[in-house]
């Protein structure tokens, strides 16, 4: 699909985000078509967001249920990672299933495209992935994350399984892995550690407007592009 318009992309932080996590994306959709393609919307719950560097980051507009009420305005939601395991940002997070933060994940993941003409896409960067896996989110699909926070993003997709009487995910080690539609027609699509972002971003850029746009991001980035080293899938089916 080769999209002719710009698509809005929500992209939020939560305490302790990983920089390069928040900047890695934002930096391949904002250079994409030379800033025409994406309108990127930054949101938290807290007007400065520290990342996990010591970065402090403004927001756009806030996280709270009025935003949850607007999630049909926005094509792709942007959900980066940081520092995962017990005691960590990731794991306050993710225990709090019931924030504004959370509860926009699942919200997002279950809000079908407005038309075919407009896809919706949910891009999870690192240990972002947690928290769509706490959320139910990789039921019954392949998903992926950092390399050192493989087993703890299964153990959530498997908590979150049972909780919601669903069928667990699998998690796969992979730059990144593009596991198609869910069954509200929203892509779901996660990254591996950190860098992989940049990857999984130029690889959503292909998907939607084309192997050559991406091509001239990455060059324009003096990035790399590590096309080849993501799994492509359709739902629970792994090629």
């Amino acid at each position: 699909m080769v999209l002719l318009s710009s698509l809005n992309v929500l992209l939020i932080l939560f305490p302790g985000f990983n920089t390069l996590d928040m900047n890695g994306p934002y930096e391949v959709l904002r250079k994409s078509g030379l800033s025409q393609n994406f309108n990127v919307t930054v949101a938290s719950e807290t007007d400065i967001t520290t990342s996990i560097e010591g970065l402090h980051a403004r927001r756009d507009i806030a996280i709270d249920h009025a935003l949850v009420q607007q999630l049909p305005d926005f094509d792709v939601l942007v959900v980066p990672g940081g520092v995962a395991g017990p005691g960590s940002a990731v794991e306050a997070q993710a225990a709090n299933i019931t924030s504004p933060f959370m509860t926009l994940i699942k919200e997002f993941a279950d809000v079908a495209p407005l038309s075919t003409a407009r896809p919706r896409v949910l891009l999870s960067i690192c240990t972002g992935a947690i928290f769509l896996g706490t959320m139910g989110v990789f039921n019954d699909r392949y998903c992926t994350t950092h390399w050192k926070a493989l087993t703890d993003l299964q153990k959530s997709v498997n908590d979150a399984a049972a909780r919601t009487h669903g069928r667990p995910g699998t998690v796969v080690p992979a730059r990144f892995v593009d596991s198609g539609n869910n069954t509200s027609g929203v892509r779901i699509i996660s990254s591996g550690g950190v860098s992989a972002g940049l990857d999984a971003s130029l690889y959503l850029v292909k998907s939607l407007f084309g192997e050559e746009e991406a091509l001239d991001t990455a060059e324009m980035l003096d990035y790399a592009w590590h096309k080849t080293d993501g799994v492509v899938l359709d739902g629970m089916r792994y090629y």
